[in-house]
């Protein structure tokens, strides 16, 4: 610790030395002993301010490393937010769209519907008029001439197949029976229905 003090009495000594324009023999001051010693005390001065600065700049820069991270904290939840409202947004604009189109669409299907209509009304219109046509033909025959002549070729021709039959039947199962009675019958019965097939054809 001695050997940082500084003696400043020898400084006093060599002002007073010049006022009284006196010589006396004094040692030459140490030169690097004064630069040395100043060198150290700037050394402290500097390793105080850059404490005193670096403890300023740790706190600032704690204060502005919180502030970023507020900031940043706060930009995914701001992002969340416009995108949100960016896909609120686009959703409101699909479903206004949706709704334009299945307006359209509903319009178009009752547009399209009514001839759809028009066009079950009118076949529903000539199935009634084809079944009242067709009752009407069946009406109109069976009061025609025709009708009756056709009904009567027709009792006439099951008659003389069902007298065959039983002729057929009789002649198998009782031989013994004259069956004449019957071919003279079927004979008349065959000339009458020439005749009345003749009298439709001239007709």
């Amino acid at each position: 610790m001695e050997d940082d003090h500084i003696d400043l009495t020898r400084g006093a000594d060599l002002m007073q030395a010049d006022d009284d324009h006196t010589t006396m023999d004094y040692p030459v001051p140490d030169l690097y002993f004064l630069s040395a010693h100043a060198s150290r005390d700037m050394e402290v001065m500097q390793s105080c301010a850059f404490s005193h600065m670096s403890e300023g700049l740790s706190k600032r820069k704690i204060e502005d490393i919180e502030k970023v991270l507020a900031i940043y904290n706060r930009k995914p939840a701001n992002a969340w937010l416009q995108i949100l409202e960016v896909v609120d947004d686009e959703k409101s604009k699909e479903i206004h769209h949706l709704k334009k189109k299945n307006s359209s669409l509903r319009k178009s299907c009752e547009a399209s519907e009514a001839p759809v209509k028009e066009r079950e009304e009118e076949i529903d219109n000539l199935r009634s008029a084809l079944a009242r046509a067709q009752h009407d033909v069946v009406e109109s025959y069976k009061a025609s001439a025709e009708y009756q002549h056709d009904l009567y070729a027709y009792g006439a021709e099951s008659m003389s197949a069902s007298i065959s039959l039983t002729k057929e039947w009789i002649a198998s199962e009782h031989p013994g029976v004259n069956s004449q009675g019957f071919d003279r019958f079927l004979a008349r019965r065959r000339d009458l229905e020439q005749a009345v097939e003749q009298d439709g054809a001239d007709d």
